[in-house]
């Protein structure tokens, strides 16, 4: 086939076009912050004491990682991240010591640190200043755990006739994966053509029960989490 010059350049206008238009559409960038987190339980059975169990209270933890966005309309789009999140909680009962002296101030938290893979839909509005509304799920993959939380609840209730101890299982394992409900605001400021500056705050709601084994309890990590980032 002969070389037809009008042709040639109208496919390389078409092909440099598409991705000028495609680059105006499209930001990524990088962003950490710290994070309040805690396990949610719930007992799997009535517990047979009238009292409240909260083992749980929140703790601080921290995420990092790298967005990319594409705006396949002016003020509407998708969001993708990867990042490195802690989550986990730290104990909220009164501990003690072998010999029952009780170790005010004394914590035992519990880490889990997760490769997280967020899919977020992006609704915006504004201009050189834009404020963002983030819905979606994030997907993780538990990279380590550490300091394990007691294995046991002992909870001591005294009647009339009697003294009874009631043993609790706490979870002792924990599955290798969690989803969760991702909901959140944020703004962008443009500094430059090619600069942003970012902020956002972030709940996640866990849907997975990552709980395993024989324990008194399902499990769900919930978190809030405050970021900022630069976009490019």
């Amino acid at each position: 086939m002969a070389f037809n010059p009008i042709r040639c350049f109208f496919l390389i206008f078409t092909l440099l076009t598409t991705t000028l238009l495609f680059a105006q559409r499209t930001n990524y960038g990088i962003y950490a912050g710290p994070s309040f987190s805690k396990l949610r339980l719930e007992a799997r059975y009535a517990l047979p004491i009238d009292v409240q169990i909260a083992p749980y209270d929140y703790k601080t933890g921290f995420t990092a990682g790298g967005y990319f966005t594409w705006n396949f309309a002016e003020n509407v789009g998708l969001r993708t991240e990867l990042n490195f999140d802690r989550k986990g909680g730290k104990s909220g009962l009164p501990l003690s010591d072998g010999n029952g002296n009780p170790l005010p101030g004394y914590t035992i938290k519990d880490n889990f640190d997760y490769l997280q893979l967020p899919v977020l839909f992006q609704l915006s509005a504004g201009g050189d200043f834009k404020m963002h509304i983030h819905v979606g799920y994030a997907f993780s993959y538990l990279l380590h755990h550490t300091d394990k939380f007691p294995s046991e609840i002992r909870v001591i209730t005294q009647t009339q006739t009697q003294t009874q101890t009631i043993i609790l299982r706490m979870p002792e394992d924990y599955k290798n994966i969690d989803h969760s409900l991702v909901a959140g605001i944020g703004a962008t400021l443009k500094l430059s053509n090619d600069l942003l500056a970012q902020v956002a705050l972030r709940a996640y709601n866990g849907k997975l029960n990552i709980s395993k084994g024989d324990s008194a309890f399902d499990a769900n990590n919930i978190s809030v989490g405050l970021v900022l980032g630069v976009g490019f």
